[in-house]
């Protein structure tokens, strides 16, 4: 036993840093901590051109903007690992501050040509923010392209069908994230996605917990639980793959109705599954961590079904204030931890016989 376990550790360290949808989003955050100042020295360089401000009113508004990327930046650097979805300050922010920055420009074709920085920002809003963000973001955009295309054509420096070309090409390129958000959004949930059941898989649970412990409240804990199906092996022998199957989709249907909306619930083995559910209450006697094991363990039995299953339960918490005092890598170990402590407790519970639960206590 306590080999098995040390192996898990050794298992769930090594995911800690390989998981690929974590490194994802880190080097997501990252780089937008790193565009925020290049974006500040692309105008910089820019506003000390020829192209650039053509009086000292549009300089000094230039150099505020520019100049606040520095405070942006550094904040975004700081939080990167707590923002979830994109703040819609910060898309207000970025989409105002280059728009701003355009307008200051003395050749307006310039600055036509400098709204595909927008496509940029689009980019990042369709990984980390929602839809309706993104449609604003693009009717904003949309119309500043639109205005300096007008603004080009009267100045007279180009003709008609160039001045409409580049607007074109700007309006298809800053609008395209659009269509290829959906394409983003569907691979991202089919490689985190079950095949069989629809649930998470082990990859796409490791990353819903961190988000859902990053929008936990101070005072609340999370309570992770791991299941595992009674006999299940004798299913399959008996009567047949397809059967089992069935059985894990059943399963996994009854497991997410037994928990609250906005839990993490997972497949994360043959008939192992892996909840995650935030207790609100943070009760200290740990009321709420066994009821919600008994509610679990009392959903996947069914006396009515052609095949009726029981499961075993263990469960362990992890401490919202806890969690959130910790840098990067010691969060996940303690991540880990709780599953290899609700994984302890569930085998626990299966050596004194199915169909129960178990807490993992020190």
């Amino acid at each position: 036993m306590q080999r098995r376990a040390g192996w898990i550790l050794q298992s769930l360290r090594g995911r800690m840093t390989r998981n690929p949808a974590d490194r994802l989003e880190r080097r997501v955050g990252f780089g937008i901590a790193v565009l925020v100042p290049i974006f500040a020295v692309i105008g910089a360089v820019i506003m000390f051109s020829d192209d650039g401000p053509a009086s000292s009113g549009r300089r000094i508004l230039c150099t505020i903007v520019l100049v606040s990327t520095i405070p942006v930046g550094t904040w975004w650097w700081i939080n990167k690992r707590d923002i979830i979805r994109m703040p819609g300050w910060f898309v207000a922010y970025a989409d105002i501050g280059v728009a701003t920055v355009l307008f200051t420009f003395a050749d307006r074709g310039v600055a036509l040509t400098g709204t595909l920085l927008f496509a940029v920002i689009g980019i990042y809003i369709a990984y980390f923010s929602r839809r309706t963000v993104l449609r604003l973001h693009s009717a904003f955009v949309s119309a500043v392209i639109l205005i300096l295309a007008v603004a080009t054509y009267v100045e007279g420096a180009h003709d008609a069908l160039s001045v409409i070309a580049q607007a074109l090409v700007a309006l298809v390129v800053v609008n395209s994230v659009i269509a290829f958000r959906a394409v983003i959004k569907t691979q991202l949930e089919l490689a985190n996605t079950d095949s069989l059941t629809g649930l998470l898989n082990r990859r796409g649970f490791e990353t819903r917990v961190d988000r859902l412990l990053t929008e936990s409240h101070p005072g609340e804990t999370v309570a992770v639980f791991v299941v595992d199906l009674d006999r299940f092996k004798s299913i399959n022998d008996t009567c047949g793959h397809a059967a089992g199957d069935d059985v894990l989709r059943s399963t996994a249907e009854r497991l997410s109705d037994a928990v609250p909306d906005g839990s993490c619930v997972a497949r994360t083995g043959g008939e192992e599954f892996t909840l995650a559910v935030v207790d609100w209450q943070a009760w200290e006697n740990s009321n709420f961590v066994k009821s919600m094991a008994e509610r679990i363990s009392a959903a996947i039995y069914e006396p009515a079904d052609f095949i009726s299953v029981t499961g075993i339960v263990g469960a362990a918490v992890i401490p919202i204030e806890q969690w959130r005092r910790m840098n990067t890598e010691d969060a996940a170990e303690m991540v880990h931890t709780a599953l290899l402590r609700a994984d302890t407790a569930m085998y626990e519970a299966k050596r004194s016989g199915g169909n129960q639960s178990s807490i993992f206590s020190d």
